[in-house]
């Protein structure tokens, strides 16, 4: 196999300037953005276990304060409001289906939203924490210098991804986000070795460390077996052969966890509102409501009232999965898809019948593969706040997407090598000449 890669240059080429790009990324994210005070969020983002997601997607931006402090999540962030807009706007949803000049029409939409969320979010940090002591001299010609770093790099970010998913090897967004999110590992081993390491004996260290060890493994292998896990439909083609009529079987498949992180993230955003809001108003953040949904308060024996907040989260994941997954999977155009193409469900008849089948299945499915990602999404929460350790970023949704990441690039990658055996192998005339 890789015998056979070595000897195709332009893929070689493509994963050089991938690699490239994604290491000029991460050595920009270390630049400290001029007058500001870098210590600003740090504090902030230990006593507020909310804001931990989003600095984590940021590669440790927001706690840093880099040149790349917004990083993609603007991209992201544009990208799920206009796939939700498409259920909405039905000639949104066409420009999609439009083949390869649809698709390139589409991204182009999402940046162009992109940049304007881009433009906002730097302009709302450094005015609305300018005048608080993130700038280090809050005139307006810093506040101009401080936005225009933030928004460019942004801008640089997500045309960095869109070319290397054109011209180099991967999803570009996909990948970075998956290096930003790498990249907070190096701080939560530092947590983890102060907390249960430290100071301890070398028998009792062994012992954590390999106990610590086969519980990350399992929680990485159970969030791999929800995204890999999928029920097969059976659905019958007929045709005509010679005269005979024959059914053909095949399968329409569903994930268990179709919409992946999509839920988390679009309920991470509405629980992090409160939490937002009382940055720039700081008398909110003594009500009890905007204290429920900080996730550093959840699961505390001293104040189990603030639970409430992950009651809360718990039913926004479950909702978004179910509102999620209408959009991307819509049993109406699936039943019609069967029809145009001759296949039916066995002992299922075409119409309404087909449509309240894969309505019935999508229920139960979903609702299985939602709770599985709350167990994930909750053990974050829970390890933070009974064993006091600071938002961990190999678990919760970001390991969700680093196990996502993994999976697409690795079958993007086998299919590659599969292509190179192709190329590569000998045809039967050059094997009979020789």
């Amino acid at each position: 196999m890789l015998k056979a890669l070595k000897n195709k240059k332009d893929f070689r080429k493509k994963l050089l300037i991938t690699l490239g790009i994604l290491a000029l990324i991460q050595i920009a994210s270390g630049i400290p953005t001029p007058g500001v005070n870098t210590a600003y969020f740090r504090l902030l983002l230990k006593s507020n276990g909310t804001l931990g997601m989003f600095n984590a997607l940021s590669g440790n931006g927001l706690q840093s304060l880099s040149i790349t402090m917004l990083s993609i999540t603007p991209y992201i962030t544009s990208s799920i409001i206009l796939q939700l807009m498409c259920s909405i706007i039905p000639s949104l949803g066409e420009i999609q289906k439009d083949g390869e000049t649809g698709r390139k029409k589409f991204k182009m939409y999402t940046v162009i939203l992109g940049a304007a969320l881009a433009a906002i979010e730097a302009v709302g940090f450094a005015v609305g924490f300018g005048q608080r002591g993130l700038l280090l001299s809050y005139k307006w010609y810093w506040v101009l210098c401080v936005s225009l770093i933030w928004f460019v790099m942004a801008i640089v970010l997500m045309l960095a991804g869109e070319y290397i998913e054109e011209k180099a090897f991967g999803n570009g967004i996909s990948l970075i986000l998956l290096c930003n999110i790498l990249s907070s590992y190096p701080s939560d081993f530092s947590s983890v070795y102060t907390r249960f390491l430290k100071s301890k004996t070398p028998k009792e260290m062994a012992l954590r460390i390999a106990f610590i060890s086969i519980c990350v493994i399992l929680l990485f292998v159970f969030t791999v077996v929800i995204q890999e896990t999928e029920k097969r439909l059976t659905v019958r083609y007929s045709g005509k052969l010679q005269g005979c009529v024959s059914d053909e079987d095949s399968y329409f498949p569903i994930k268990l966890c179709p919409g992946t992180v999509v839920p988390i993230i679009l309920a991470s955003s509405i629980i992090s509102i409160p939490s937002m809001v009382a940055l720039f108003w700081e008398k909110s953040s003594k009500y009890w409501f905007v204290k429920a949904m900080d996730t550093s308060n959840w699961f505390s024996p001293a104040h189990p009232s603030y639970s409430v907040g992950a009651v809360i989260y718990f039913l926004l994941i479950i909702g978004f999965s179910y509102f999620y997954t209408q959009y991307i999977l819509n049993p109406l155009e699936i039943s019609n898809q069967l029809s145009r193409s001759g296949g039916v469900f066995p002992d299922i008849t075409p119409g309404k019948a087909t449509v309240d089948y894969i309505k019935s299945e999508l229920r139960w499915i979903i609702g299985l593969g939602a709770l599985a990602m709350c167990v994930v999404a909750f053990i974050p929460c829970i390890l933070s706040n009974v064993f006091d350790l600071s938002k961990l970023s190999f678990a919760g949704s970001s390991i969700i997407i680093i196990t996502g990441v993994f999976i697409e690039t690795k079958d993007k990658f086998l299919a590659e090598i599969q292509s190179c055996l192709l190329y590569t192998s000998p045809s039967p005339r050059d094997s009979t000449s020789s």
